[in-house]
C-alpha cells in the first residue's frame, strides 16, 4: 500500500481536466469504451493470459491480471517481457526498483520501492542504491519516470541521475532493462531518445488502437505516441537495455 508520495491523481479529477481540455462528449466517449474493454477483458484475467504479441524475435502472451487491469494498459506486455528475461537469470543476483513483478507471481530477487510498504520489499530511493552490491541482473518496470517527477520538490534530472547509480549496480556483464510509457515523462524520454542516457540497445512496441493489442515498432515511430493521462496509459512503450561489459 501507498502511504506516502507519488499516488495516481483520482479519476475524478482526471475526467474533470479532461473535460475542461477536449469537451465532455470525447471523454464521455473513452470512458465508456473503457468500461466495456475492462468488461470484456475481466474473464480472461481469470485465466491470466490471452492471445500472443511479438517482441525483439521471441512470443509472449498478453497479461490479464485484475491488479492494475493489465489488459488496458502497457503492463499488459511490460510485464510478460520483462519476467522472461528475469526467468533467463534464475540463480543469478537480481534487483527489481519498483515493485510490480511480485503483484502477479511470487519473486525471489530482491526489491526497492520507495513508497510501497509490503512485505520483502526494501524502502529505499531508486538512486540510494550504492550499499548493495553488484547485481547480475536489475529491472525497472514504468517506474523510473517517476523518480523527481512526480516527487516534491521536483527534480528533472533525477531519473537520469538513477539511471546513472543503478548502471554503477550492474556485475561485470549485467544488464540493466528499463521498460518507459512514452509521453508520461517528457524530460526522461528525450534523454533516452537523444542519448543523454547512453544504452546499448533500445526497442520499442506501439499499441494498436484501443484494444490489447501491441506491435514491435522502430522506437523512432514510437517516441511521439501520446499518453493518455485521463486513463493512465501508454500508446507506446520503450524498453532501454543497458549492459556493463566484462572488465
Amino acid at each position: 500500500m501507498l502511504s506516502d508520495g507519488y499516488q495516481p491523481q483520482a479519476l475524478g479529477p482526471r475526467t474533470r481536466r479532461a473535460i475542461r481540455a477536449r469537451g465532455p462528449r470525447p471523454v464521455i466517449g473513452d470512458l465508456a469504451r473503457w468500461g466495456c474493454r475492462w468488461i470484456a477483458g475481466t474473464p480472461w484475467s481469470l485465466a491470466g493470459a490471452h492471445r500472443r504479441f511479438a517482441f525483439r524475435g521471441e512470443t509472449h502472451r498478453y497479461l490479464y491480471h485484475p491488479y492494475k487491469r493489465t489488459w488496458l494498459t502497457e503492463r499488459a506486455v511490460e510485464v510478460p517481457v520483462v519476467q522472461s528475461i528475469v526467468d533467463r537469470h534464475s540463480g543469478a543476483r537480481i534487483l527489481e526498483v519498483g515493485h510490480v513483478l511480485g503483484h502477479y507471481r511470487p519473486q525471489s530477487h530482491l526489491v526497492i520501492d520507495k513508497y510501497e510498504r509490503s512485505a520483502g520489499v526494501l524502502n529505499r530511493d531508486a538512486t540510494d542504491v550504492a550499499d548493495l552490491g553488484p547485481f547480475d541482473l536489475i529491472v525497472a518496470i514504468s517506474t523510473l519516470e517517476h523518480v523527481g517527477f512526480d516527487e516534491q520538490p521536483r527534480d528533472p534530472g533525477k531519473a537520469a541521475a538513477a539511471v546513472a547509480a543503478l548502471r554503477e549496480r550492474l556485475a561485470p556483464g549485467g544488464l540493466l532493462v528499463i521498460t518507459v510509457p512514452v509521453g508520461y515523462n517528457p524530460a526522461f524520454d528525450a534523454a533516452l531518445r537523444d542519448g543523454a542516457i547512453p544504452t546499448t540497445a533500445i526497442a520499442a512496441l506501439r499499441r494498436a488502437g484501443g484494444e490489447t493489442r501491441w506491435r514491435e515498432a522502430e522506437p523512432a515511430l514510437v517516441w511521439t505516441a501520446p499518453y493518455d493521462f485521463l486513463l493512465y496509459s501508454a500508446r507506446g512503450v520503450v524498453f532501454a537495455f543497458i549492459e556493463r561489459g566484462r572488465e
